[in-house]
């Protein structure tokens, strides 16, 4: 009698060990923007993204905009133990330099995706938003930068989330990327690091040092503080602004706050 209200607990415990396995995890929370796409994931979760982004410009040899920042944001993620999301253009998968770094992006965990082929304008900078970019060049541009993701083994359905370039759009272009098969990510409206970009002289530069404290007053002013916020950075070296002008010089600080505040750190691995 013993010996079988033993098996029987233990057929009991078996299955329900496989209904746990079994059962669907929660659907991601999405806040989007008039365009649909996503700004904020699961903000009741105390949780945030770090994407990186990058462009290498042929023109200038890689002057104004290239990947020159990788390596230290990568060496910055390991000591901080953190994964990030990464979304360099198609010409950077074409720079030899770069090509050891996309690696370790790959083999030490990070999300790798891509932000188009050649970084084209998708519409015009303007109220009107109106569409640059054709369908079928569009198609184009992006198939292009789907060949440089695979020459690294990775799949579709793996880079499937993927920042527009220039993190701009209307409601054509975006509609035509999903048309392709891709989920669009961009910036936490309200947090400026993605402006990282413009010098000195530009009359709406803003310093890292700015930039920085931007996210702990977002933080401040939000209901829900920075839960699932999406918080981009260029991993690129600017000509414009010295080495301790450059927000990913300061990675390592914004790393450490989100810790002490109780943040976690997640990737669109883990949406996928």
């Amino acid at each position: 009698m013993k010996k079988t209200f033993i098996l029987v607990l233990m057929a009991v415990m078996v299955l329900a060990g496989c209904k746990q396995k079994t059962e669907a995890p929660a659907e991601p929370e999405f806040v989007t923007d008039e365009y649909g796409v996503v700004r904020c994931v699961n903000p009741s979760e105390k949780a945030v993204y770090l994407v990186f982004t990058a462009h290498y410009s042929t023109n200038d040899d890689g002057y104004f905009e290239n990947f020159d920042g990788i390596v230290p944001v990568l060496d910055i993620l390991k000591e901080k133990d953190v994964k990030g999301s990464f979304f360099p253009t198609g010409n950077c998968f074409r720079v030899e330099k770069y090509q050891e770094p996309i690696r370790r992006i790959i083999d030490e965990g990070h999300y790798l995706s891509a932000h188009s082929n050649h970084h084209l304008l998708l519409c015009t900078e303007d109220e009107k938003r109106e569409t640059l970019v054709p369908a079928d060049s569009l198609a184009k541009d992006i198939a292009g930068m789907e060949e440089e993701l695979m020459k690294f083994g990775l799949e579709k359905e793996q880079f499937c989330w993927m920042i527009p370039p220039y993190e701009y759009y209307n409601q054509e272009t975006a509609d035509g990327l999903r048309a392709l098969g891709y989920k669009l990510c961009n910036h936490t409206e309200g947090i400026h690091t993605s402006s990282d970009w413009m010098g000195p002289e530009a009359s709406n530069y803003v310093s890292a040092e700015e930039q920085v404290q931007n996210i702990w007053d977002y933080e401040k002013a939000s209901e829900t503080g920075l839960n699932g916020c999406i918080i981009l950075v260029h991993a690129m070296v600017y000509p414009d602004r010295t080495d301790e002008d450059r927000v990913y010089s300061h990675l390592g600080e914004i790393i450490d706050g989100l810790a002490e505040r109780g943040y976690s750190f997640k990737t669109f691995k883990d949406l996928l």
